[in-house]
């Protein structure tokens, strides 16, 4: 067997049982990443060369080897033996092969610790910008919806009763705004997440030369973090932070992937989802079953636990990168679940069948407009905002006990505080789209109000894609310059 890097310190290979359920773990991991962390050392291995850490010829052959690494499968070659160690040791066994004793040289003026973290922010990064993406289309498709369905009445619950009517238009507004709200947590979390732990080391920094700013730029990160012993540590609360804010927005969608659930249910039927995001059962051949909904009310319960399992080792003053790593490996696979989720979600608004009549009518049902003729007694009639709320509570509860719930006025159980209304009056008071074009204070479900909420909606939506696709551009870039200089060391033969 080749030497490992427990040797020369412990004289003895790794026990199988570590290899197993220690490096083979956290190599699993690490290999969904591993053009990342070849992308970290190619960088890495160009400074050095300009800061003349590495002569010219042995920063060629370490920017050549890892090109050469680049352009294959950097997943399959870097699968080797765990018992060597995690992703960092195995792309240095690669270097060794190719380039003798002086590939090893690359770990100069850095440890795995800063390299870890490097890779960690990396991989989040990605993921981020995955769920960032998809919110945007998620806001695109809800806003096609609103415009589509503007003035189709809706119910509008609380407490899973009847409350007040509303318009489709407004109903998916309405989600638009917590979309929004998590872009702009992503967005902030992104200026925190998008700092450079490399070239900290494992604590102090380094006696090299380094340019870590120059590094920082050819990975795409806006800056290094500032303090050598944050940069491996005390950074990876990022984490944490990312957990939280995907907890977050899954709890946001699944909102209203719940009232798509209830209003696609057999015994409502006020929507349906198309075909193709349904299931069926093994034993009921009728059934229609909207799993893709069910997933994302499902996953938005699980990511509950994913801040606290990040906050769970952070807390320990003695907790260190490889403990850490065990859960934070974790976070590309939330994004790329959540991203995932918020797709299930647009395509299910997307090509959502809505059926309007049973919408309307459900709208004016269970005496929603109430609170309008509460409000018109306090205007015409004088009373009390008080007394108009109970002598229309003790209206609806005359007619329920009468067995009239259709929400149709009866002279016969009206009490003195409605005998100046006609029956035409009580009837235009009550009416449903009256009532959601009675709401005219900022953000109502009247038209104007409407209008407004449309345009705000999209200016907003527009600036949070113009942001994200800066983003992706500049890390876009960065990489570029990154393999443009890369090959141009290579073919530089200075003799």
């Amino acid at each position: 067997m080749k030497p490992t890097l427990t040797d020369g310190r412990l004289g003895a290979q790794p026990s199988p049982t570590l290899v197993e359920h220690v490096n083979a773990v956290e190599l699993s991991n690490e290999l969904a990443s591993a053009e990342l962390f070849v992308l970290i050392d190619l960088a890495h291995a160009l400074m050095l060369t300009r800061q003349q850490v590495f002569d010219h010829d042995q920063g060629r052959a370490v920017v050549a080897a890892l090109l050469e690494l680049l352009e294959g499968d950097p997943r399959a070659t870097l699968a080797g033996d765990p018992a060597i160690g995690t992703i960092t040791l195995q792309i240095e066994r690669y270097l060794e092969e190719k380039c003798g004793p002086g590939g090893l040289d690359l770990q100069r003026a850095r440890s795995r610790i800063d390299q870890n973290a490097t890779g960690l922010r990396m991989a989040d990064r990605k993921g981020a910008l995955a769920v960032m993406s998809e919110l945007v289309r998620l806001g695109e498709a809800l806003l096609d919806a609103a415009e589509s369905h503007d003035d189709v009445l809706a119910p509008g619950y609380t407490h899973l009763q009847h409350a007040q009517p509303t318009t489709l238009g407004h109903y998916f507004n309405a989600h638009y705004w917590p979309v929004s709200r998590n872009l702009m947590r992503l967005t902030q979390l992104f200026e925190r997440l998008n700092e450079c732990p490399l070239g900290g080391a494992a604590h102090s920094g380094t006696a090299w030369p380094i340019d870590r700013h120059a590094t920082a730029a050819y990975l795409g990160f806006d800056r290094p973090i500032l303090n050598a012993r944050d940069a491996g540590m005390s950074s990876v609360d990022v984490g944490a932070e990312l957990a939280g804010a995907l907890g977050l927005t899954l709890s946001g969608i699944s909102r209203c992937a719940s009232d798509l659930y209830y209003w696609s249910s057999s015994e409502v039927g006020m929507v349906r989802l198309d075909p193709s995001l349904c299931g069926t059962s093994s034993m009921m051949p009728q059934k229609r079953n909207p799993i893709v909904l069910e997933r994302i009310r499902g996953l938005a319960g699980d990511a509950a636990g994913w801040g606290a399992s990040q906050l769970g080792l952070l807390h320990f003053a003695t907790s260190t990168d490889s403990d850490q790593a065990y859960v934070h490996n974790r976070i590309p696979a939330y994004c790329h679940a959540t991203a995932g989720a918020i797709t299930l979600l647009s395509e299910a608004v997307t090509t959502l069948e809505v059926d309007q009549e049973r919408l309307s009518e459900s709208a004016g049902r269970h005496w929603s407009t109430s609170s309008a003729l509460a409000d018109d007694l306090v205007l015409t009639q004088g009373l009390s905002y008080r007394g108009a709320h109970e002598a229309v509570a003790r209206l609806i509860t005359a007619h329920e006990s009468a067995g009239a719930t259709d929400g149709a006025v009866r002279p016969d159980l009206i009490d003195q505080h409605f005998r100046n209304y006609s029956a035409e009056t009580l009837a235009g008071v009550l009416n449903t789209r009256s009532f959601v074009e009675s709401r005219t204070s900022a953000g109502g479900t009247s038209t104007d109000r409407r209008r407004e909420l449309a345009a705000q909606a999209a200016e907003n939506l527009q600036a949070h894609r113009r942001t994200v696709h800066e983003r992706i551009r500049d890390i876009e870039e960065a990489q570029a310059r990154l393999l443009r200089d890369a090959k141009a060391l290579t073919e530089d033969h200075r003799t």
